[in-house]
């Protein structure tokens, strides 16, 4: 049984111990731990809805596995409309990992098993998950009369 038939729903990850993704919002950002000096630095970037598919698809399915190129493909662009190639596919995941590796991440975070697809290559990864009230399972506006 998965979690969203649980009464839960994946709200997002935690990469490491510092980055934050959260899927509704569309951001990651990096929140650094303690430092020895007083400054803050804060970091984030916005995917648009394409990006936003295909990663998390990759941080769902491609953990501990390869996702083939043509699951991709087919789930990320297909199933939402799009034109599937292989160009935008290469394309997107570079902007991906050019933006991951501005919060810090390696630049192969999202690495080409070649002939196989690609694979998350990190491994501290949390998801997290948040309960689903009534109220939310219910779309429908109850009122009295």
């Amino acid at each position: 049984m998965s979690k969203d038939t649980m009464g839960y729903r994946l709200y997002g990850y935690v990469i490491g111990k510092e980055i934050h993704f959260e899927i509704e919002n569309r951001r990651l950002y990096r929140l650094p731990q303690g430092s020895a000096d007083k400054s803050f630095i804060f970091g984030s970037v916005l995917f648009n809805h394409t990006m936003l598919h295909l990663f998390v698809y990759l941080l769902q399915h491609g953990r501990h596995t390869t996702v083939p190129r043509e699951e991709l493909l087919r789930v990320v662009w297909e199933e939402n409309d799009l034109v599937p190639s292989s160009q935008r596919l290469w394309q997107v995941l570079k902007n991906l990992n050019r933006r991951l590796s501005l919060l810090g991440l390696p630049d192969d975070f999202i690495a080409n098993v070649r002939g196989s697809g690609y694979i998350i290559n990190y491994v501290d990864i949390t998801p997290i998950y948040y309960r689903v009230s009534e109220l939310q399972r219910c779309p429908e506006i109850i009122t009295e009369s």
